[in-house]
């Protein structure tokens, strides 16, 4: 697979934590400034020194500060045939918007960069691109300046909102955040290795405002609607100097580190790493350390955590699902207005009728009640069996469905023998017998 052109990219970002329960409310509130959304998985492995100095400098915001990591985006693993491995390097600015530039390999030659420190006998990995060449030599530079090897990998969901109409700003919102304590001996894309006391699942969904530079003046008055009602309404908390690799470095690295970020005293974050005394991160090419615990809920296998994450076809399902209730329901509705019609009278027929009719109605806002329910489980990748499992609803609209129908057969067979009888009586004059 051919390497695609190098990327740069000059933007300012607006960061927000976002409680789980209003991931919902905040996604409609952003769809609102943002209409159209992609979703998929996020792999990055970030990379510093023994002396953690890429973490120092990031934390305290040392301008020209930089971090290098591989990206790649779908499966846990990428593809040779049609997957690529970006290689970012980003670049803090305190008096400019922060820069991000990337170039992009593919897995093979990717994980043969990684393998060799960028160096490879003529130094040429992307022909063709100077920028890119440019970006492999930085790259390689820091490998070998800085002694650089794998820390940390993040993998999170990721719904990415952008408006076609143009590239002024556009938005992403990340959920089930997990920062996995990694090892230079593995080298591999594989989460195989990884232990599942390695993963640290971050308790907030992540919302990342991106404003291009050129953009910042004349996008200024709808940034400030958008921020306003993101506050007022989803609840959202500011995070301005979150960091995805911050936080993961000082929650698996705490006693190689003598500073955290100041966000990690939050309740639900300080909750959520409460890890006995770290190790530090392990020399070059060194066995891993044994993995520090977490509390037994934050704990989780990798593959039961991306098990649990929502898609489109989920989502999709829950809605077939509902039409399906709708559906049913109206047989239901419609074999009780068969006993409200005028020519069957009587009482039992009249509450027959009546009795279907509301049975349908309190069906379609039961199911209305589990598609919500369902839905906001989903966006929140929670699984919860029993509350997929809706075996009291199905037996209440199956049971009145028989019961509906069996009547309606009673009621239609009295008729045509009550119209069977005075049919002989008008024909022979027998009096007619009652029905």
């Amino acid at each position: 697979m051919k390497p695609t052109k190098s990327e740069k990219f000059e933007r300012k970002t607006l960061k927000f934590w976002v409680h789980q329960n209003k991931v919902p409310l905040v996604t409609s509130i952003v769809r609102k400034f943002v209409p159209i959304s992609r979703r998929g998985m996020i792999h990055s492995i970030y990379f510093d020194d023994e002396n953690a100095s890429m973490y120092s400098a990031r934390l305290v915001r040392t301008d020209g500060s930089q971090l290098l990591r591989f990206r790649w985006y779908g499966d846990d693993e990428p593809q040779e045939k049609g997957d690529k491995v970006f290689i970012e390097i980003k670049t803090h600015m305190n008096t400019e918007p922060s820069l991000k530039e990337r170039f992009s390999l593919s897995p093979s030659k990717a994980a043969l960069f990684e393998k060799e420190r960028g160096e490879v006998q003529g130094g040429v990995w992307v022909a063709g691109d100077e920028h890119a060449q440019a970006l492999a030599q930085r790259a390689t530079a820091l490998f070998k300046e800085k002694g650089l090897r794998r820390v940390l990998r993040s993998e999170y969901y990721r719904t990415a909102f952008e408006d076609p109409s143009h590239s002024d700003y556009r938005a992403s919102l990340d959920q089930t955040v997990t920062l996995v304590q990694d090892s230079e001996s593995t080298r591999t894309w594989s989460y195989n290795h990884i232990q599942q006391s390695s993963s640290f699942i971050f308790p907030y969904a992540v919302l990342e405002i991106k404003i291009a530079t050129a953009a910042l003046e004349r996008s200024s008055e709808v940034m400030s609607n958008f921020v306003t009602e993101l506050k007022t309404k989803g609840g959202v908390i500011e995070a301005p100097k979150f960091s995805k690799f911050l936080t993961g470095y000082a929650a698996h690295y705490q006693k190689s580190v003598s500073v955290i970020p100041s966000w990690m005293s939050d309740p639900s974050i300080s909750a959520s790493h409460n890890l006995s005394p770290p190790t530090p991160p392990p020399p070059a090419f060194s066995s891993p350390p044994p993995s520090s615990p977490l509390p037994i809920d934050r704990v989780q296998d990798y593959k039961k955590t991306k098990s649990r994450l929502p898609d489109q076809k989920s989502i999709m399902a829950n809605e077939r699902t509902l039409l399906a209730w709708v559906r049913t329901t109206m047989l239901l509705l419609y074999g009780s207005s068969f006993f409200l019609d005028h020519e069957l009278p009587g009482f039992t027929n009249k509450v027959i009728g009546w009795t279907g009719i509301l049975a349908s109605l309190f069906v379609v806002i039961r199911a209305l009640k589990q598609y919500n329910m369902r839905n906001d489980l989903l966006l929140k990748s929670e699984t919860q069996l029993g509350k997929f499992v809706d075996g009291g609803g199905v037996n209440f609209l199956g049971i009145g469905i028989v019961v509906v129908s069996v009547a309606g057969f009673v009621s239609y067979q009295k008729s045509v023998l009550t119209y069977n009888n005075w049919h002989i009586y008008e024909e022979g004059g027998v009096e007619p017998v009652s029905g």
